[in-house]
């Protein structure tokens, strides 16, 4: 659902501040230190009870006002409201038209795709970030997952801590940790093929005007954590002496990862930074597609800071990729160099100048 209309209450450096939203494309700029990431990481907090900058909630309360803040979210189309609200003291307290509600539930009702700085260095990253992230789009998508994810990792801790203690036998956990590992890699490759064929499709109609050669290259692998001719249990019983000599399970889906190349050559090798963003970008962008295409959920897209490492020709590339968002975008920028080409090619277009609205 699109996001109408924020209200922020002592949040960051905001005392008060009320925006109304277009349900399309939204794009705030100011300089640096002006709001612009705090308002696209309050719409965040609506979606996620969470924070892409900060993982101390308390850190997003007003310093002029330490007891707390309070931000509200209301959909024009359903009707719908959202309250995030944290005192100094209290633990966050979430409510879905005036119904206390969980981050499971609220990242299902609202969800929505951040891209920021961790994002923008997808290919250069951590594999363990690489399969939060992919984690999470399925995590929205859906319900299963959860049931599948905790009971992977619950059944790893228990391996890994007997593993740990030099114990012999490990089979009161393996068969649980085969079982979900195995269901737990179907989802994700499922999620990953589909996020492949919206990428070869976006890519595809950007191609029509721009001429990015090497996105037509790219190859993207997903690979699971252990071979790809075994299954789990072959993996498992295959690795049990050395698992046993590391006291750790060494491969699994926890060993998942996502590999970006040029041809046979590590993207982040040929690519320039600015390219790797884009790159980057296009590829949450497609799992931002699976969510509204595969899941038929109306996801907000948020993209922190766009405009630097781009150049003119890379930005042109985003801005015809914005034709492909179908639900709402919101974005941020230090200038206003190029809202004119946006604004030419969008009827619901909003600019808002941060340092205006910061009061």
């Amino acid at each position: 659902m699109p996001t109408s209309k924020i209200t922020l209450k002592n949040f960051r450096c905001f005392e008060s501040l009320d925006l109304e939203l277009s349900p399309k494309v939204n794009f705030f700029y100011g300089k640096n230190g002006s709001g612009k990431t705090s308002i696209l990481e309050a719409i965040y907090l609506c979606s996620s009870g969470k924070s892409f900058k900060s993982s101390n909630i308390s850190a997003l309360i007003n310093q002029n006002n330490k007891q707390g803040f309070k931000v509200s979210l209301f959909d024009g189309k359903t009707g719908h409201i959202i309250e995030i609200n944290k005192h100094i003291s209290k633990p966050i307290e979430i409510k879905y038209n005036n119904q206390k509600t969980s981050i499971a539930k609220l990242a299902r009702k609202k969800p929505a795709t951040a891209i920021h700085n961790q994002t923008f260095s997808f290919a250069d990253a951590s594999p363990d970030f690489r399969r939060k992230l992919l984690d999470r789009a399925i995590f929205i998508s859906n319900k299963r997952f959860s049931h599948t994810w905790f009971g992977y990792y619950r059944s790893l801790k228990q391996r890994n801590a007997l593993l740990k203690q030099n114990t012999a036998n490990t089979d009161p956990w393996d068969d649980s940790l085969i079982e979900h590992g195995e269901a737990l890699n179907k989802i994700r490759k499922e999620f990953h093929n589909n996020t492949m064929e919206e990428l070869k499709g976006l890519i595809e109609n950007i191609s029509k005007i721009h001429k990015p050669s090497y996105l037509k290259d790219i190859n993207i692998i997903f690979r699971q954590g252990w071979d790809e001719n075994q299954s789990l249990r072959q993996c498992a019983e295959e690795n049990n002496n050395k698992d046993k000599l590391r006291r750790t399970t060494t491969k699994g889906p926890h060993k998942a990862d996502i590999k970006f190349y040029i041809g046979n050559i590590d993207a982040k090798q040929i690519l320039s930074r600015g390219e790797q963003k884009l790159f980057s970008i296009l590829w949450c962008c497609s799992q931002h597609r699976v969510l509204k295409n595969t899941h038929n959920l109306d996801p907000t897209l948020i993209i922190d800071d766009i405009k630097s490492e781009l150049d003119n020709n890379l930005m042109s590339v985003f801005i015809e990729a914005l034709n492909y968002i179908e639900n709402q975008v919101i974005f941020s920028c230090i200038d206003d160099q190029f809202s004119s080409k946006i604004k030419s090619n969008f009827e619901d277009f909003k600019k808002f100048h941060v340092e205006q609205l910061h009061y």
